[in-house]
């Protein structure tokens, strides 16, 4: 995998980012909160996520800020509920996630940030019809235009959408497009302007983000890493 340290979305955003190899038990930097976290991890794979994401976390801290120290946290009893900060707060918008073995995290000052990592998406037509509005996926053909995969590219850009906007996988995803516009092209890098689109939604979600930029990022083995902010 490539393992940038940094990416720029479209208007200059500069976003870190740490990188932690799942299962390499490298906890050392983990803080009281974060153990007592951990402990609550029912499956070992939970648990190498777990430290994995926290370790990509503080790498990117450090890179940031360096000297600085604190511990990851979730939200609780919010609209984005699950959401992880760093605390003591920081003024950080923080995202995690993990996909093939490894874990990223994305950091930056400012407004929310969704990352995520995809393995080469292979679905049928229940998939689409569950995991996408009408129209929504068939866009990125275009936009990637044998760059990227499309679906995998979807796939994951919708994901860090809703990590934005702070409600993962709890928002209906047929009631929600993502429709992308391309701005920058730099080989498999791809920069885009994201417009969200929403129909019926239930209540306790928050107001979703309606424009955001974005980038997308691939490599050789078809994996998928997507930015929204």
């Amino acid at each position: 995998m490539w393992r940038a340290e940094r990416l720029w979305l479209p208007g200059g955003r500069e976003v870190v980012l740490g990188w932690a190899d799942v299962g390499a038990r490298d906890d050392a930097s983990l803080g009281p909160g974060e153990r007592e976290a951990l402990a609550r991890c029912r499956t070992d794979k939970r648990r190498q996520e777990f430290v994995a994401g926290r370790v990509a976390a503080h790498r990117a801290l450090a890179r940031l800020a360096p000297g600085a120290r604190a511990e990851v946290r979730a939200r609780e009893g919010t609209p984005d509920e699950g959401r992880p900060f760093f605390w003591p707060e920081r003024g950080l918008a923080l995202s995690l996630t993990h996909s093939g073995g490894l874990a990223v995290a994305a950091l930056a000052p400012g407004a929310p940030l969704g990352v995520d990592l995809e393995q080469p998406v292979e679905a049928g037509p229940a998939f689409l019809e569950e995991a996408f509005a009408p129209g929504e996926h068939e866009r990125y053909a275009g936009v990637c235009a044998g760059r990227l995969e499309p679906l995998t590219a979807a796939w994951a850009l919708k994901e860090a959408v809703l990590k934005v906007w702070g409600v993962g996988l709890r928002a209906p995803l047929r009631q929600v497009a993502v429709r992308p516009e391309l701005v920058d092209v730099e080989g498999d890098t791809l920069g885009l302007r994201l417009t969200v689109e929403t129909g019926w939604l239930p209540p306790g979600l928050g107001p979703p983000p309606v424009h955001l930029a974005a980038r997308l990022e691939g490599d050789a083995s078809g994996r998928v890493l997507a930015l929204a902010g």
